[in-house]
């Protein structure tokens, strides 16, 4: 799907309304939410068009820095 596309302009809409609503508001259902469209966008976006995952692809948080 190129970048013109009106659906990936839409998936990457939706995308940034959930993390806004993440980063007011978070809570474990808005996470699901926030890694459920970005799994849905790497479905249909080639992995060099993907935004930066805010979560692991696991779905977890990011791992702690080492120290």
């Amino acid at each position: 799907m190129n970048k013109n596309h009106p659906v990936y302009h839409s998936l990457m809409a939706r995308l940034e309304s959930l993390r806004e609503q993440y980063r007011q508001h978070p809570s474990e259902r808005n996470r699901y939410r926030l890694v459920r469209q970005e799994q849905l966008i790497a479905q249909w976006v080639a992995a060099s068009d993907l935004p930066t995952p805010l979560f692991a692809p696991t779905g977890g948080a990011p791992a702690p820095a080492p120290t």
